[in-house]
């Protein structure tokens, strides 16, 4: 029997788009007809460019190697020319070079029968060696290479493969879970045989119905939690704390992955196949027919749309990932990559007004920091350039989950203002999210 859990303070619940229901298994996108592969889809450095123009470049193939801590491999998702190679603009800024394959020739894994590998013979270094060289990558943002994660742990107290999605609009895990159930479990015994964990939980939100096969026949003993749709019940530090009834819990005894991630671990590992496809969520108020798709990485954002019928109506606004923590974009040619969760196009309704105007003091973003910050001071102090002040009064300690923007009346932009001070005043925004995420 499930037990339902949630964090202790602060929080939202969202009820705006959660009103659909993915039918039935995700279907395959259409190939595209030609790919935009980023050479930084991870946390780290971009990877090295190894193709040139007029190159051909086979499905699978490696033509980005990873390039210092933190940077993975990138394969090539479909076969064909290398038509150009060019800096491309990253929807949570910065750039990075994009190798662009229109598509041609054959496919070396569609439509095949692939060889199925005994993995269970393999030892720890060769399994970690396995996934680096097959570039995946935590699907979560930033994307940390999963044999980052891993080379530094023999074991830990806790492995969590979190399904929870308490953002609107969110499909693709538990759609992911539904299909490839057997899979995902598959790719949790792989990251128990590295890690070896005392505790194995996969976490879903109270709404879904999921039958995973939690056989201990395999060797794995798989706890099944559910939760309250409570927003940002999937964040680390929250997601700890109801499971433990506290935060007493180092962040490094546990390793949080999303079942996307342990399914690209299965892939690497059991059937050889490199990082090159990604369960994505196309919907919002202005798609015609949300649904989730298996896509290939490098296929643009108006693909998948076109794909799912187009738009109802002109959108109003253009997310990649999350309505709360994901980054706004202006241009169809957006290329899905290992980190996309979801394409979400909204209607001037779900939008709203964007009109700041003045705090009026009502306090309702304390009330929903889950990290118990005083928002509207820390937003003010920003505004003043008072920022060692707003360090001293926990400005390192928030997640920019976004809860406090959303609840506004004011429409005031904290999330942005926390966000850029995070990442101007530590450095580089993987130097925060690393200290934030128990990876």
């Amino acid at each position: 029997m499930k037990s339902s859990r949630t964090f202790r303070h602060g929080g939202i619940r969202v009820e705006a788009g959660l009103d659909w229901e993915q039918r039935g298994t995700a279907r395959n996108a259409f190939l595209p007809n030609g790919a935009v592969i980023l050479l930084k889809q991870h946390a780290g450095k971009q990877a090295r460019c190894v193709v040139r123009r007029g190159e051909y470049v086979r499905e699978g193939m490696v033509i980005g190697r990873a390039d210092g801590a933190f940077s993975a491999q990138i394969h090539s998702s479909i076969p064909g020319i290398v038509r150009d190679i060019k800096m491309i603009s990253l929807p949570e800024g910065g750039q990075s070079e994009a190798v662009l394959v229109a598509l041609e020739g054959s496919f070396d894994r569609l439509g095949r029968k692939g060889e199925r590998y005994l993995w269970k013979s393999m030892g720890r270094t060769e399994i970690i060696s396995t996934l680096r060289d097959r570039g995946v990558v935590d699907t979560a943002a930033p994307g940390m290479p999963i044999h980052d994660l891993l080379s530094d742990r023999k074991e830990i107290g806790l492995l969590i493969v979190n399904a929870i999605e308490c953002e609107p609009y969110l499909r693709a895990e538990e759609c992911l879970l539904r299909d490839k159930g057997a899979e995902v479990m598959e790719g949790i015994a792989i990251l128990q045989k590295v890690l070896a964990p005392k505790k194995i939980v996969v976490t879903t939100s109270q709404a879904t119905t999921i039958v995973l096969p939690l056989s201990k026949d395999d060797g794995v003993d798989v706890k099944l939690v559910s939760f309250e749709a409570r927003y940002p019940q999937d964040m680390p530090r929250q997601l700890l704390e109801a499971l433990d009834g506290s935060r007493k819990r180092p962040m490094t005894d546990a390793l949080i992955i999303k079942p996307s991630t342990a399914f690209a671990v299965y892939e690497a590992i059991v059937i050889a196949k490199p990082m090159v496809e990604r369960y994505v969520s196309v919907s919002g108020g202005a798609i015609k027919r949300p649904a989730v798709l298996k896509t290939r990485i490098g296929t643009t954002i108006g693909d998948l749309i076109e794909e799912c019928g187009g738009f109802l109506g002109p959108p109003a606004r253009l997310v990649i990932g999350g309505t709360l923590r994901g980054h706004s974009v202006y241009d169809l040619d957006v290329p899905i990559t290992k980190t996309t969760s979801a394409v979400i196009a909204l209607s001037s309704e779900e939008v709203g007004s964007q009109l700041r105007s003045p705090c009026i003091r009502c306090g309702r973003c304390n009330e929903v920091c889950p990290e118990r910050l005083d928002p509207s001071l820390l937003f003010r102090l920003i505004e003043r350039g008072m920022w060692s002040r707003a360090a001293e009064l926990g400005l390192g300690a928030c997640t920019v989950c976004g809860a406090c923007g959303y609840i506004c009346p004011s429409r005031m932009p904290l999330v942005a203002a926390f966000s850029t001070e995070l990442q101007s005043t530590q450095g580089q925004a993987l130097t925060h999210v690393h200290g934030e995420n128990p990876h």
